[in-house]
């Protein structure tokens, strides 16, 4: 209990509050706060810029979704067109077959344009925020002991 004792007395000796240990207190604490707001701003800017890497993403995968309905639509009704002018039934059979091919593997290759510009778009607007993220593991671990 004795120490217990001796702990709180030095606790509230009012020695050890001097100006110049009140200042250096303080300039801790405003170093601390500086770094806390650079670093948070450090990450908004990344979070804006993934926020773009994103929409610029979805800007290319809208045109390129828009350029393919419009030639899969034009397809379609060159192939209706034709169809209808056939001469036979089974000349506008096999038009129908053959568009019915192409369709195919032109929407299976769309596939693939889409799934690669995402995985673009997905690379691009991760990449800021995971650097952030490195940069607060590694303040984490400054602190550490």
């Amino acid at each position: 209990m004795a120490g217990a004792t001796k702990t709180t007395a030095e606790a509230f000796d009012m020695k050890a509050f001097s100006p110049e240990s009140f200042k250096e207190g303080y300039e801790k604490f405003a170093e601390g706060m500086s770094s806390f707001a650079d670093f948070h701003k450090e990450s908004l800017n990344a979070l804006m810029a993934s926020a773009g890497a994103f929409a610029k993403g979805v800007e290319k995968l809208t045109a390129e979704n828009a350029s393919f309905s419009k030639s899969a639509f034009e397809e379609t009704v060159a192939t209706a067109k034709a169809a209808s002018a056939a001469k036979t039934l089974q000349e506008a059979i096999e038009l129908n077959s053959d568009f019915m091919k192409t369709s195919v593997e032109k929407n299976l290759g769309q596939i693939n344009k889409v799934a690669d510009i995402w995985a673009s778009t997905t690379k691009d607007a991760v990449e800021p925020l995971t650097e952030r993220y490195s940069a607060l593991v590694e303040k984490i671990q400054a602190y550490r002991p």
